[in-house]
């Protein structure tokens, strides 16, 4: 049996959840999915507008598709461009430039396969066949350290500009940089998950969570490691030696946790 949710959890700091989280089938066609999460910008104004609104758009569009619509998965590919581009363009227009932003990590699954849409550091994750592959790129300031080489994944964690992204919706025309693929439907768990989440559980952890509890409390439970269980985290001697920047030390609950699962078998 499918299971498709979403749940998000403001954590133990901050005043305003900027996240959101969204799990939905379409109302014509049980068979068509859309998961999102859309992570509003901490450091500018209005985070919870830029995602609140990213999100409330491409629900609508979604739901406004006719079912066939969606058999033609790279023509769905090419308009997701087209309606994030308008998404953008939207809120800049309403609220200026450089003064709300938003991450955005999408998937629109069906029977034929799955379309995946990347903006920013929320990420994408596929579990099969006892692995958790993360599907998209961070697009962060720390992520090309990892991506070359030079540190493990699990170490962006404690750069002290790990929330510094390089693409998002909403701040400028420039810099909204949307990476798109098609999966097919080999997976049994298909994972989106803010930075909240990914800041301070380990992909190892996160596939721990999956294969130890049952479907419908996976979410839930990787939510509930990120914001309310200390994780011990310790910044490794290998990255201090490197001395590639200033560390900081990831607390439970520093920020908003948010996520959409689906599982497929």
């Amino acid at each position: 049996m499918k299971t498709i949710q979403a749940e998000t959890n403001i954590g133990l700091v901050r005043k305003n959840n900027e996240d959101v989280a969204l799990a939905i089938t379409h109302p014509k066609d049980e068979n068509i999915h859309l998961l999102l999460v859309a992570d509003g910008m901490g450091g500018k104004e209005h985070g919870e507008i830029a995602s609140s609104y990213t999100a409330k758009s491409l629900e609508k569009w979604f739901k406004a598709k006719s079912p066939k619509s969606f058999e033609n998965l790279e023509k769905i590919e090419d308009q997701l461009y087209e309606v994030i581009d308008k998404i953008n363009s939207d809120i800049i227009q309403k609220l200026g430039r450089n003064v709300s932003g938003t991450t955005l990590s999408l998937a629109i699954a069906n029977k034929r396969g799955t379309v995946l849409a990347n903006v920013g550091d929320s990420r994408i994750y596929s579990y099969q066949k006892k692995k958790l592959i993360q599907l998209s790129e961070d697009d962060s300031d720390v992520w090309f350290y990892y991506k070359y080489g030079m540190v493990r994944k699990d170490d962006l964690r404690y750069f002290f500009n790990n929330n510094i992204i390089t693409s998002c919706i909403g701040l400028s025309e420039d810099i909204c940089d949307v990476k798109t693929q098609i999966i097919e439907n080999d997976y049994e768990v298909l994972l989106l998950l803010t930075d909240g989440v990914t800041d301070l559980i380990t992909d190892r952890k996160i596939k721990k969570v999956i294969e130890s509890n049952k479907k419908k409390e996976i979410l839930s439970k990787i939510i509930e490691e990120a914001v309310y269980k200390d994780q011990n985290l310790q910044i490794p001697l290998r990255l201090k030696r490197k001395k590639l920047s200033k560390y900081i030390l990831p607390f439970h609950g520093r920020d908003n946790a948010s996520g959409a699962i689906y599982i497929s078998k």
